[in-house]
């Protein structure tokens, strides 16, 4: 009985963005490392998976040695790392390969942080105005609530459901998610449209 072969779990855990300013010397290599379709291919296949590069070639339909070619630049411009060891059938060592970074950012101007913070500054203000809004709806639809009174000498049948005159019936919280849903979309076509 052969305990080949032996895979474990590798762990690419605790991974931090990788943000490549284009005006240091760092990112003549990373353009370098992602000049080949097969190596921006290989950096998306090892974020869906970490893998060795025998199965990065069966996956790309290419050669061991053009995986391994491009897998040495990679390494070498600090976008994937080995994480672990594998051992195959024949008992052969096979190293685990994984993004060394969680994302890749690439970024032409001032510091990424400001720009990043002043991006969700206004995003939060947003959200913080449509959830406003949302719970204004909510209780304005609560508040609307209430059955009508019982006119004249008419009798109330107490088993059928209250009738309620104004049509506000609706769940306040339904009401109110359904304005925050309503304002988040509105607010994503608009982000789209100024990207187009």
């Amino acid at each position: 009985m052969s305990i080949f072969p032996i895979r474990s779990e590798p762990d690419a855990s605790d991974r931090e963005p990788k943000l490549v300013d284009l005006g240091e010397a760092d990112a003549e290599e990373v353009f370098d490392a992602l000049g080949s379709e097969t190596a921006r291919s290989l950096l998306l296949e090892l974020h869906e998976q970490p893998r060795p590069a025998s199965d990065l070639a069966e996956a790309l339909d290419t050669s061991v040695q053009n995986v391994q070619y491009h897998l040495t630049k990679l390494v070498a411009a600090d976008l994937v790392e080995g994480v672990d060891t594998w051992y195959s059938e024949s008992g052969s060592e096979m190293t685990v390969y994984a993004p060394a970074d969680e994302a890749l950012v690439l970024f032409a101007g001032e510091e990424p942080e400001s720009s990043l913070r002043r991006l969700l500054a206004r995003l939060v203000g947003v959200v913080g105005l449509l959830a406003a809004g949302a719970v204004a709806v909510a209780l304005a639809v609560g508040g609307r609530g209430g059955t009508a009174p019982a006119a004249g000498n008419a009798t109330v049948n107490a088993s059928a459901p209250p009738v309620d005159p104004t049509g506000a019936g609706a769940d306040p919280v339904v009401a109110g998610l359904a304005f925050l849903a309503g304002g988040l979309v509105a607010l994503a076509a608009l982000v789209v449209v100024e990207r187009v």
